[in-house]
C-alpha cells in the first residue's frame, strides 16, 4: 500500500513539473521594437505583437523575431562611372522600417542586404546617366531618385524606406590626379599667355 501511495505521489510530482514547464515554455514577452513570427509544426502560424503572449508548447516555435524600429544600413563606398566616363566615389546611407514582418521573412532571403544591393544599383544607374559635373552638384536630385527607385520594391519586401542619404561623392583618387594635373596645366598655360 505505501509503494502504491509513493508511486503515485512520485507520479504526480512528475506530472506536476511536467504542467509546470509546458506552461513556462508556452508564455511569451515580446518586446516593445519586436514582432516575433510563430511556425507551427514549420507553417507561419501568426506573427506576435509586442506585450504578454501564449503559444503551444512543442508544436509552436518562435522562428524569426524581427525588430520594428529604424534600421540604418551604411551603403558601402563604390566607384561609379559617369556618362563622360569619369570616375566617381559615391558613399549613401539608408533608414528602413520593417512595416510587414511576414513579408520581410518570407518576401526576401535577407531584406537589409537585399535593400542595400538595390540602392547600390540603382545609384549606379543614376549617377552613370550624369556628366561629373552634374553628379558632383546634383545631391539632392539623385538622393531623391535613388529613395524613389528604391521605394517599391521595398513595399513588395514589407519595408519602408524612410530616407536615403549620399554620405560623401567624390572624384576618385585617380580623376583628381588628373583634375589636378589638368589645372595645374591651365596654370602654366595662363603664365605663359601673360
Amino acid at each position: 500500500m505505501i509503494n502504491a501511495i509513493n508511486g503515485f505521489t512520485v507520479f504526480s510530482l512528475v506530472l506536476l513539473v511536467f504542467v509546470v514547464v509546458t506552461v513556462a515554455n508556452g508564455v511569451r514577452i515580446i518586446p516593445q521594437g519586436e514582432e516575433w513570427i510563430v511556425q507551427r509544426l514549420g507553417k507561419y502560424r501568426t506573427t506576435l505583437l509586442p506585450g504578454l503572449r501564449f503559444i503551444i508548447p512543442y508544436i509552436d516555435t518562435i522562428s524569426y523575431k524581427v525588430t520594428t524600429k529604424d534600421i540604418i544600413l551604411d551603403v558601402q563606398e563604390q566607384e561609379v562611372i559617369t556618362r563622360d566616363n569619369a570616375v566617381i566615389v559615391v558613399n549613401a546611407i539608408s533608414f528602413i522600417k520593417v512595416t510587414d514582418p511576414v513579408k520581410a521573412v518570407y518576401g526576401v532571403e535577407d531584406y537589409a542586404e537585399a535593400i542595400r544591393n538595390m540602392i547600390m544599383t540603382t545609384l549606379r544607374s543614376i549617377v552613370g546617366d550624369m556628366e561629373l559635373d552634374e553628379a558632383l552638384s546634383s545631391r539632392d536630385m539623385i538622393k531623391a531618385r535613388l529613395k524613389a527607385g528604391v521605394a517599391d520594391e521595398a513595399l513588395d519586401w514589407g519595408l519602408t524606406v524612410k530616407s536615403v542619404e549620399i554620405q560623401d561623392i567624390k572624384p576618385s583618387v585617380s580623376m583628381q590626379r588628373a583634375m589636378e594635373l589638368q589645372a595645374s596645366a591651365e596654370r602654366e598655360r595662363k603664365a605663359m599667355v601673360t
